[in-house]
Parts: structure tokens; C-alpha cells; sequence
């Protein structure tokens, strides 16, 4: 799962998606190409409210206006390794991060997620998408919605360490450095100046391939019609 291409810059000649949104715009307004992980993850880290992009193997994609960087979608392994026996599939991925900048431009997010889906087919095995909508955040998942997922539940509530600068930090944050330093997890805890906080659960939005799959078909029919 290896994110192709070098740089921040979008490669036209490889992947172009064009679309006016509700105003016409030239073809090449809008445009969809690989973005390398370190132009994500300052994009991320600027845009996105967790200020953080997730470790792992992850694929990036840009969504370009003109010569700008409008938005940018991560997918990848999510951290429950059990999720794809969960949602009954053999292999799925996870949207890790979605954000934009600001202003808002006219196009939205979900063609970016149905898009660049397409592309990440291209790159990698999957049977299903999920992708997860923090209420805290003021987040339902309306832009998954939209995108053709569906609402399968919520998941459990998780317990999180917050620091006293507001921060959010994973629940083992302090159980790696009471291992490393032979203390207690509180012992740690106190050192890293953070508190257990109960964190509401988080809606749960799955799409399954055969509905991608449907869309493809449907898409290339289309082409030839054309």
C-alpha cells in the first residue's frame, strides 16, 4: 500500500477529474491526483482539527483548484484489527483524515471521497470503506452520506489522555512510558500531565464494494454511450 508519486504536485497526465461544482468552471479547475505524504501531512496538520496525520502506511490524495491545494483525503489500515470481521468483509480500509481549507469552494467533499476511491482501487485491495464521524467535532457524517455510505451504528465509547494544553493523546500515550521507564501508568500520567477522559462514541459509515463496483460499470457504460 505505497503512495505513488514524488512531490506535492498534481500529475495531470495521469489522473484528471474535472467538475464546476455549482458554478461552471474551466476543466482543469479541479483536478485529483497521489499527494506524497509530506504534503499531506502539512496540509493535515493545518487543516485538519486533530492537527495530527495517522501513522502507518497510508495513500494520499490532493484535490487541486487550479495550482492550489483545496483538500486532501487519507485512507489506510485503520487501529482495530478486527474491523473487517466486524463489517463481515475480508479486507477494508479506512478514511484516516478529510479536510479542506478555507474559504469553501464550490465542490464537495463527497465527489472527492467517490473519486479518489476509484484511484485508490487502483493502488490497493479493499472490500470495504468505513470511515468514522466524531460527534464531539459536531460531526454526523452528512458527507459520507452523500457519498453513497451507509450508517452502520456507533462505536464504543474509547478512553483518551488530554493534556492540560487541550491536546488529545492516544490511551496507551502513557502506558508505553511507564514500560520504557519501569513507573506506574499514573506515575506516568502525572509526568506527562495529562487525564483519562471518556470520549462520546463516533458514528460508523460503511461502503461496500459491490455498490463501487455497480458505479465503475455504470460509469464505463456511460463512456461508451458517449
Amino acid at each position: 500500500m505505497k503512495p505513488r508519486g514524488g512531490s506535492s504536485k498534481p500529475e495531470q497526465g495521469t489522473f484528471q477529474f474535472q467538475d464546476g461544482g455549482f458554478n461552471p468552471t474551466s476543466p482543469l479547475h479541479f483536478f485529483i491526483a497521489p499527494i506524497h505524504h509530506a504534503g499531506a501531512r502539512e496540509f493535515v496538520e493545518r487543516w485538519h482539527y486533530s492537527h495530527r496525520i495517522p501513522t502507518g502506511k497510508n495513500i494520499c490524495f490532493g484535490l487541486w483548484s487550479a495550482s492550489e491545494l483545496y483538500a486532501v483525503i487519507v485512507y489506510g489500515i485503520g487501529v482495530n484489527p478486527y474491523q473487517a470481521k466486524f463489517l463481515g468483509v475480508e479486507s477494508v480500509i479506512e478514511i484516516k483524515r478529510m479536510c479542506r481549507s478555507e474559504p469553501k469552494q464550490a465542490y464537495e467533499l463527497s465527489r472527492l471521497i467517490r473519486l479518489s476511491l476509484k484511484m485508490a482501487k487502483n493502488l490497493m485491495g479493499f472490500d470495504a470503506v468505513v470511515a468514522f464521524a466524531d460527534p464531539e467535532q459536531g460531526h454526523e457524517g452528512t458527507v459520507y452520506k452523500a457519498a453513497g455510505f451507509t450508517h452502520e451504528g456507533r462505536t464504543n465509547a474509547e478512553w483518551h489522555l488530554v493534556g492540560s494544553d487541550g491536546v488529545r493523546r492516544h490511551r496507551r500515550y502513557a502506558y508505553r512510558m511507564a514500560r520504557r521507564k519501569g513507573i506506574t501508568v499514573q506515575e506516568a500520567r502525572d509526568s506527562l500531565c495529562v487525564q483519562r477522559v471518556k470520549t462520546e462514541p463516533k458514528h460508523r459509515w460503511v461502503l461496500r464494494l459491490d455498490p463501487l463496483i455497480a458505479e465503475n460499470k455504470k460509469d464505463s457504460e456511460n463512456e461508451r454511450e458517449t
